[in-house]
């Protein structure tokens, strides 16, 4: 399946609401053609002018590139707004996919039957889906 801009907010939205308490605020999604990653959490950091570090921007891009099921896709998804659920509400974990991060994926499987992972090893994935070329 290639996932879309549509089917990303829709799910976005509905897990937002189920397991973020509809706490994360709606952001850019996009979908893109990355080789190295399933996807990010992108976002831009600002100095402030009395010191400090300001997180903003944030949007979310999935790679079309692999041929993922539905639930795979949005496996992706869902890891990737436990990392902006961490980084809006200035969280501290111990590293990108810390103590923090790791119970809440661990809590969000359990509780709602997900198989996210903190990485996918590139030999479990299903082929690189070919690019239409016209």
């Amino acid at each position: 399946m290639r996932p879309t801009v549509e089917f990303l907010k829709r799910n976005f939205d509905e897990f937002n609401r189920l397991m973020f308490d509809g706490q994360l605020p709606e952001l850019p999604i996009a979908v893109g053609n990355a080789r190295t990653s399933l996807g990010g959490l992108h976002f831009v950091r600002h100095r402030k002018m009395l010191g400090g570090v300001e997180l903003r921007d944030f949007h979310i891009r999935i790679s079309a590139r692999f041929d993922l099921d539905e639930r795979e896709i949005e496996d992706v998804l869902i890891h990737e707004m436990i990392h902006y659920y961490i980084l809006y509400n200035k969280v501290e974990d111990t590293s990108p996919h810390g103590k923090v991060f790791r119970k809440m994926m661990k809590d969000i499987n359990a509780h709602f039957g997900r198989n996210i992972s903190v990485s996918y090893k590139r030999e479990n994935l299903k082929n690189e889906v070919k690019e239409d070329r016209k």
